[in-house]
C-alpha cells in the first residue's frame, strides 16, 4: 500500500517540472534545462549504490539497513518538497520579479507554442520506458548472476549512473547546440540497442561484453529528457500542454508497469526473453522516432507553403492558441 502511495505522490513530479521548464525557458533552451533536472536519475543511482554499499557494513539489529536508507532519502525528499512550496513560484507572473522583469520573462517565451503528434510520442515514451524499467529493476540481478558477490554488485552498479549522467549531458547539450532533437534521441537509443544486443547475444562466457552491454542499456533512459523537451517545446495552449504532459507521463508509467514483468523466475539465470524484449522495445522506439521526425518535417513544409504571402499577426504568441490554430508555428525536431 505504501509503495502505491509513493507512486501516487511521485507521479506529478515529471509533468510539473516539464510545465515549469516550458514556462520559464525558450524552446532552444529547454533541452539543457530538462537534462539538468533529469540528471537526478543518474546521480541517484550513483549515490544510492554508495549508500547501499555503506549500509551493508551496518551490523546493529535495532534497524534494518534498508529502513535506514528509506529514512535518509525520505526525510531529504520531504525537506526539499517543503522548501519548494515556499520559495518556488508556480509561473513567472506569480514570482517576486518586478512588473518589467515579468514582462521580459513572458516575451522570451514567444517560441513556446507547439504540440507534437500525440500517438507517436506515446509509443516512443512507452516503449523506451518499458526497456528502461526492466533495466533499472533487474540490472543488479543481472550483474550478480555474472558471479559477483553482493558488495561487489553494489559497487558495479555505480557505472550505470555514470553512463546515465554522461549520456544525458551529451544528448541534451547536442540537442540544444545543433537543434536536432530527434537525431539525438535516435543516437542515444542506438547506444542502448547495442547494449541490449550485447546482453542478449554475446557469448555466455564473455562477461566483459555482457557487463558492458548492461551499462550501455542505461542510455535508453537518457532519451526520456529529450522526449520531454520535445513535448514541452512542441505544445501550444496551456490546457493542451498540461494534457499532453499527462499523456506522456501515462505512457512512461505504462512502460514502467510492463518492463519488470518481462523478467520471470522460470527464465533465470539468463532471462533471454526479457533481454530480447529490451532489444525489441528499443527498436520500436527508434522506428517511431524516425516517423516522428518525418511528421514534423512534413508538417513544417506544409505550413511554409500555406503561409506564403500571409502577414504575421502581432503578439499572436499571447493568444494561447493551439498548434492547429497557430499556422505560424514550426515544430522543433
Amino acid at each position: 500500500m505504501l509503495r502505491v502511495l509513493l507512486g501516487c505522490f511521485e507521479i506529478a513530479v515529471a509533468p510539473a517540472l516539464i510545465l515549469i521548464t516550458s514556462m520559464w525557458y525558450k524552446r532552444d533552451e529547454q533541452p539543457k534545462r530538462i537534462g539538468f533536472w533529469y540528471l537526478g536519475t543518474g546521480t541517484a543511482t550513483i549515490v544510492g549504490a554508495l549508500v547501499a554499499y555503506g549500509l551493508l557494513f551496518y551490523t546493529d539489529n535495532e534497524f534494518y539497513s534498508w529502513l535506514i536508507m528509506f529514512l535518509i532519502f525520505g526525510l531529504l525528499t520531504i525537506a526539499v518538497g517543503v522548501t519548494v512550496i515556499f520559495i518556488f513560484p508556480d509561473n513567472p507572473m506569480a514570482s517576486t520579479l518586478s512588473h518589467e522583469e515579468k514582462m521580459m520573462t513572458i516575451k522570451r517565451l514567444r517560441e513556446n507554442r507547439t504540440d507534437p503528434q500525440a500517438y507517436l510520442l506515446t509509443v516512443i515514451v512507452a516503449s523506451s520506458s518499458t526497456s528502461n524499467a526492466a533495466i533499472s529493476s533487474f540490472s543488479a540481478l543481472i550483474i550478480k548472476n555474472f558471479g559477483f558477490k553482493t558488495k561487489e554488485t553494489e559497487l558495479l552498479t555505480i557505472p550505470r549512473g555514470l553512463v546515465s549522467v554522461v549520456s544525458i549531458l551529451l544528448g541534451t547539450y547536442l540537442a540544444g547546440r545543433v537543434d536536432k532533437r530527434c537525431f539525438c534521441v535516435i543516437g542515444i537509443l542506438c547506444c542502448g540497442l547495442l547494449g541490449g544486443c550485447l546482453m542478449a547475444f554475446a557469448p555466455s562466457d564473455n562477461k566483459g561484453a555482457k557487463l558492458t552491454g548492461s551499462y550501455l542499456t542505461n542510455c535508453v533512459g537518457s532519451a526520456l529528457p529529450l522526449m520531454y523537451s520535445i513535448a514541452g517545446a512542441n505544445v501550444a495552449g496551456h490546457t493542451k500542454k498540461v494534457t499532453m504532459n499527462a499523456v506522456v507521463l501515462m505512457s512512461f508509467c505504462l512502460g514502467n508497469i510492463l518492463g519488470p514483468l518481462s523478467f520471470r523466475t522460470k527464465d533465470e539465470p539468463e532471462y533471454m526473453p526479457a533481454k530480447t524484449a529490451i532489444v525489441a522495445t528499443v527498436s520500436v522506439a527508434i522506428v517511431f522516432t524516425v516517423a516522428l521526425k518525418g511528421y514534423y518535417m512534413w508538417e513544417n513544409r506544409r505550413r511554409d507553403s500555406k503561409c506564403q504571402g500571409l502577414q504575421h499577426q502581432e503578439n499572436s504568441e499571447f493568444l494561447d492558441l493551439t498548434d492547429k490554430e497557430n499556422l505560424g508555428l514550426r515544430y522543433k525536431h
